[in-house]
């Protein structure tokens, strides 16, 4: 008989907002010293699924709740061709998984559906993944107990859901204002279209800074980011809403919990729209707001408001596309609330024999339906790769923020993206690492639209046929 599990309780609000225009779809790639070789990948993948059946599953929907589903269909590894971060959900040509793997020059690309996992998750995915790929092409590595692998004993922990285990009714549950927070402004790219922009820095050197100032590279790169958006020119006008940054919190650290599904809560550092503070005292309160809000406490109480909804009978007994319509309103109303997203993965450690193979790892965040700028942290073998994910066309906030970093720090930062330079080329260090876009409408749009190209011209073409029998029969009565 086949597995289905429950949705975790963070997975539920991901199956219910996600749209075409909303993927709820979050993306992080190993960049290795060589090139890719496709078939190895397809072995590494199709062993590697064995080890995670959280993840070999698909999406299908009850009358109450949606759920997962085992799939036992083929694991397809694609080339890289469309942009980042595109719609997966239901997608047949990825045989209905809810991730893909991706490969393009020294690339392997997990790009996965976030009511599926969270990022620690699937982490821990990618990391198996590379490991039995090196493992496939010769390389000779060991797994030095830092890496999950095919026939080894599997916790039941890591199927379990975090939030319902640590739930605790007698916990008084948070209250949630909604204010408005500052929208990034900007001229939506067409057609769904996700820039990218990398920045490389040396973590130690920045991890020695941020100490002096008494913070962490995450407090850190918030204050920066709130900088960047307050002072870039594109992003004037709407000074009397604050700046409003989410930043997604792993409760591993404060719950112990080994599950590789949805584990996470979210924190906000607000600065108010007035505010004259000085750069040390933006990186001052927003360390304040941090450690503040990262308590357990704090988190207990958001975990008995969000499980206790989802145990009140009336969320019990209500229709799942009734519960569909209702979440995905009030998840529009708070994407007011919040300016811009920044996650950070930390420092993910790899066996020793498999760093030299590994240059660096990236973290992407999907955009939101409206104008938005994202960015995901994660650091590796000593290089700590800042990545952000845009949908709009204007640079400047990404720039800012670069321009700030190198300034305050001293440090050289590297940048690399996936950007069109005007010529719908690439720029020449990125082309090794992204496809060129050569054609403006991705590939699983291209397929729809030949799909009803050709369904048009075959009704057109049954139309004529109906039509010059037509005239025929009509010609032979008027004969007669």
């Amino acid at each position: 008989m086949k597995r289905w599990y429950k949705l975790d309780n963070t997975g539920k609000l991901y199956s219910a907002v996600t749209k075409k225009a909303n993927t709820c779809v979050f993306r992080l790639a190993a960049i290795l010293t060589e090139n890719v070789d496709p078939s190895a990948l397809g072995q590494a993948a199709e062993i590697t699924i064995k080890r995670f059946p959280t993840m070999a599953v698909k999406l299908r929907k009850g009358l109450f709740w949606a759920y997962l589903y085992e799939n036992n269909n083929p694991l397809v590894v694609q080339e890289e061709s469309t942009y980042p971060c595109a719609p997966i959900m239901g997608a047949k040509e990825n045989n209905e998984y809810l991730f893909r793997v991706l490969y393009f020059g020294r690339r392997i690309t997990l790009e996965c559906f976030h009511a599926l996992a969270d990022g620690k998750g699937a982490i821990e995915f990618l990391k198996s993944l590379v490991y039995q790929y090196l493992l496939v092409i010769g390389k000779d590595i060991q797994d030095e107990g830092m890496i999950l692998l095919p026939g080894s004993a599997q916790d039941h922990e890591e199927e379990e859901d975090g939030c319902l285990r640590y739930y605790q009714r007698d916990v008084i549950k948070s209250k949630f204002e909604a204010k408005k927070a500052r929208a990034i402004r900007g001229t939506v790219l067409e057609e769904r279209r996700t820039n990218i922009v990398h920045g490389v820095i040396p973590a130690l050197p920045l991890g020695n800074y941020v100490r002096q100032q008494e913070t962490t590279i995450t407090g850190y790169l918030a204050a920066v980011f709130v900088q960047a958006i307050s002072s870039s020119d594109s992003q004037q006008g709407q000074s009397h809403h604050p700046i409003r940054i989410s930043i997604p919190v792993n409760l591993r650290g404060l719950f112990p919990s080994k599950t590789l599904r949805n584990f996470i809560s979210q924190i906000s550092v607000d600065i108010p729209a007035a505010s004259e503070q000085t750069f040390d005292e933006l990186v001052g309160s927003v360390t304040t707001q941090m450690k503040t809000s990262i308590t357990k406490e704090n988190f207990s109480s958001i975990m008995a408001t969000y499980v206790g909804y989802e145990k009140m009978l009336a969320s019990r007994v209500i229709p799942w596309l009734i519960k569909k319509t209702i979440i995905n309103y009030v998840s529009k109303q708070s994407e007011s609330m919040t300016t811009a997203v920044l996650t950070n993965l930390g420092n993910i450690k790899l066996p020793k024999s498999m760093e030299q193979y590994v240059d660096m790892i990236e973290a992407m965040a999907s955009h939101k339906r409206a104008a938005s700028i994202n960015c995901g942290i994660c650091s590796v073998g000593g290089k700590l790769n800042i990545s952000f994910s845009s949908n709009i066309a204007e640079s400047d906030v990404i720039e800012h923020f670069f321009d700030l970093v190198s300034e305050q720090t001293g440090i050289k930062v590297e940048v690399y993206s996936n950007c069109l330079n005007g010529t719908d080329t690439l720029s020449a260090d990125a082309q090794s690492l992204y496809p060129a876009y050569s054609a403006a409408t991705p590939i699983w749009t291209r397929k729809i639209h030949t799909n009803l190209a050709n369904y048009l011209y075959q009704q057109v073409k049954r139309l004529r046929t109906s039509f010059v029998n037509f005239l025929r029969q009509w010609r032979a009565i008027i004969h007669v």
